[in-house]
């Protein structure tokens, strides 16, 4: 009896070993899950200049990537190096308290070329008085209250030296889609475009003034909608500055001017 319970004193000690061993991996593993939400909440504060807390990771397709999901229920996902992150499918550098947009960028560049590439006869324009400083180039519909609101707005950009070139973005689009006619939006513009003198034309359309129906005219606005879907034109007023930078929405003239960095 005394050698089996020698034997059995053996064995239970044995199996305590055995089992802390078997546990001793999945308790690195925690630990190492809690090191690296520890670094991604560093290093995307650290880029950002805030304070960010990280509620979870996981390393997925064979650890070449970091998904992190955020205190606020935001998903990122970053590079094992920790030096890029994708957010809301815009591609981060994290640079220190600078963080570097590269889609954005390389968006930038694209509009800065297709606004650099349009024509003046095709659009209608408002010139900077005096010298000119810089050039916006607006994505408008003559119905828009905030289009409207802007347009108040342009003999204070020409006065900061800011030339407003307007393109056309009946928000309507061309065509009723029930019933095959051009929609009153499309009509509306396609009249300011085919006038004779297109910048009263537009002041008095946005003022709600009646002008003359004209639409005999060979108008690019069908050519305006699907450059304005190219560069991300999803309302108006849409600004793309001369840069390529995008502001979408309504601001008044001081303030975009501060935006622009026009002084």
């Amino acid at each position: 009896m005394r050698i089996l319970a020698t034997l059995l004193t053996v064995l239970a000690v044995a199996s305590t070993s055995f089992a802390d061993e078997t546990a001793q991996p999945a308790m690195d593993a925690a630990e190492q899950n809690k090191q690296l939400s520890l670094r991604v909440a560093a290093q995307i504060s650290k880029s950002f200049g805030q304070p960010v807390k990280v509620r979870e990771v996981v390393s997925l397709a064979n650890q070449q990537i970091i998904e992190a999901v955020l205190a606020d229920g935001s998903l990122v996902h970053l590079t094992p190096d920790l030096t890029h992150m994708v957010y809301r499918g815009e591609l981060y550098e994290l640079l220190p308290m600078k963080p570097n947009n590269i889609t954005k960028n390389r968006n930038n560049m694209k509009r800065e070329g297709l606004m650099a590439d349009l024509d003046d006869k095709d659009l209608v324009i408002f010139k900077a008085k005096g010298e000119e400083k810089t050039v916006i180039n607006v994505f408008t519909d003559i119905d828009c209250g905030y289009c409207r609101k802007l347009h108040d707005e342009v003999g204070r950009l020409n006065d900061l030296g800011i030339t407003v070139r307007y393109l056309a973005y009946p928000r309507a689009g061309v065509t009723d889609r029930r019933t095959g006619q051009l929609t009153g939006a499309f009509k509306k513009i396609k009249s300011v475009w085919c006038d004779d003198n297109r910048a009263e034309a537009m002041t008095a359309a946005k003022k709600n003034r009646t002008i003359k129906d004209n639409l005999s005219c060979d108008a690019p606005i069908a050519q305006h909608i699907a450059l304005g879907h190219e560069v991300g034109v999803t309302g108006t007023p849409a600004i793309v500055l001369q840069d390529g930078r995008f502001i979408g929405g309504y601001m008044a003239a001081d303030d975009l001017a501060k935006e622009i960095g026009v002084k």
